[in-house]
């Protein structure tokens, strides 16, 4: 499943001369894959389901928080200069290019195979920590919640264990069955909101509200905390273009994605701004700072209004939204191997797919081994863990890099002829190079902050160095992988 064939005769010329051994692969896996029937499509509802669980984080509004109400300007900055750039790019390259859409397909279709490659890597090697880090969370949570002891290695792994074959047994199963588990997450995302919500309405209901919204500072200061929370942001937008790689199961097609993407544009200013705004009715700017996480946060915050018990029912919604989260992000991430595989960068296999479900197994099942491994190292001793953290806060960068890429091909179609299939946003091409310019300036700005020093940083220059060179290994693994892609296409070419 793959999106690499261009609208206009001239660039899908050039792009067939670039890349001529894997099109006839990569024509008869996109053929097959639309004349299945074993897929059952999806509604405007299960995408927007979709959407909200896989791109909307509730754990960030303690962090937003943490800046007082000069997080609330920010969110819209943030909003208005990365998500909606983003997402006019998504629906705009989504039309103009063939397949299921995807930033791998938009960018190898654009610049060739080998920036294509990258950018998928990039983007594939960013979700396993995250997945790491959620069946960490969730192994947490349902050891506490019965009882045992934490602290027991071998529970966790056999915990994590479980939650990881869960995932990737409903992965196996194919979208039919595994889209519940996104809309059961998206309903803990809001049942959150909407408790937090409420509590906060409490309190402003009794005259005593944390925060003086009134008198209170909206400018954010130029200094570490408000980097930090710049990339943290661009990251809590990002993932609107994850919708692209569902769009041969949806039913409606490019207007049901279009609605979807207005929805969820609406659903994160909802979120992320009164959920901040409720955070700091709630609690002070003070006690955000000292917080460990979302699951501290709700309960300090319903302890304060004096409903303790409803902190239960929110970490149930936030435990289901994690794992909602998992399964959506699961399965998006499992098309990149496929697309890989399709286009012989990686062995066959990874281009099957069930021909009763769908669902790619070897990606799928490859995911899932990978994530046991880097959970399993989390808890395999103190250097290990200590990697294992230092991978977590990569991924902010790692996700970020691809969204260069992004807006590089959104900006390069600019030169395209206009297409008959094509979207386009109102202004026409104008309104899309100013979109573009934005975006990729919101994106450069986000990376720089990750590599912006913490002032209690004692060696700033040597962390800075090993995100550097973390990120060009990252870089060197994925063309190793490529160059061995190569030298397969070319035993199959000539086979």
């Amino acid at each position: 499943m793959i999106a690499c064939g261009a609208i206009g005769q001239g660039q899908k010329l050039a792009a067939a001369k670039r890349d001529a051994p894997g099109r006839p692969r990569l024509a008869a896996g996109m053929k097959k894959l639309a004349n299945s029937t074993a897929v059952k499509r999806l509604t405007f509802f299960d995408v927007a389901f979709y959407s909200i669980v896989a791109t909307i984080g509730i754990r960030w509004l303690p962090v937003a928080g943490a800046l007082g109400p000069a997080a609330l300007p920010l969110w819209l900055l943030a909003f208005f200069s990365f998500y909606v750039p983003l997402s006019v790019a998504t629906v705009e390259l989504t039309a103009r290019f063939a397949g299921s859409g995807s930033l791998y397909g938009w960018t190898r279709g654009t610049f060739g195979p080998l920036a294509g490659f990258v950018c998928g890597w990039f983007y594939w090697v960013s979700l396993l920590p995250y997945f790491a880090g959620i069946i960490y969370f969730m192994s947490g949570l349902v050891l506490a919640a019965v009882h045992a002891d934490t602290h027991n290695t071998l529970l966790y792994l056999a915990t994590s264990l479980v939650i990881v074959c869960l995932a990737t047994g409903l992965q196996l199963l194919g979208l039919r069955f595994a889209k519940w588990l996104p809309n059961i997450g998206a309903g803990g995302s809001w049942l959150i909101f909407f408790l937090l919500i409420f509590a906060a309405g409490v309190l402003v209901w009794r005259g005593g509200g944390a925060t003086n919204f009134a008198t209170a500072s909206y400018v954010p200061r130029l200094n570490f905390d408000t980097a930090i929370l710049w990339g943290t942001m661009v990251f809590a937008l990002g993932g609107a273009e994850s919708v692209a790689f569902l769009r041969d199961n949806i039913q409606g097609g490019m207007r049901t994605i279009r609605r979807v993407l207005v929805a969820l544009g609406c659903a994160m200013v909802a979120i992320y701004m009164l959920g901040t705004a409720a955070m700091l009715v709630i609690l002070p700017q003070s006690a955000l700072t000292r917080l460990s996480g979302l699951t501290a946060a709700l309960n300090a915050a319903f302890a304060h209004v004096g409903y303790p018990a409803l902190a239960v029912i929110a970490i149930v919604g936030f435990a289901l939204s994690q794992f909602g989260g998992l399964a959506a992000w699961f399965g998006i991430g499992a098309q990149l191997p496929v697309e890989a595989g399709i286009d012989s960068f990686l062995p066959p296999v990874f281009a099957k797919r069930n021909a009763k479900t769908g669902a790619p197994v070897a990606a799928i099942l490859l995911q899932g081994s990978l994530t046991l491994i880097l959970v399993s190292l989390s808890e395999a001793g103190e250097g290990a863990a200590a990697a294992y953290d230092f991978l977590v806060a990569m991924s902010v960068l790692t996700f970020s890099i691809p969204y260069i890429y992004v807006f590089a091909v959104y900006l390069s179609q600019r030169r395209w002829p206009e297409a008959a299939s094509a979207w386009t946003p109102p202004g026409g091409k104008a309104a899309s190079r100013v979109l573009g310019l934005i975006g990729m300036t919101a994106t450069l700005t986000a990376i720089a902050c990750t590599l912006v020093p913490s002032n209690a940083d004692l060696h700033p220059l040597a962390n800075f160095l090993k995100i550097v060179l973390s990120t060009a290994v990252i870089l060197a693994a994925g063309l190793l992988l490529y160059g061995l892609g190569l030298r397969r296409r070319a035993r199959t070419a000539a086979g």
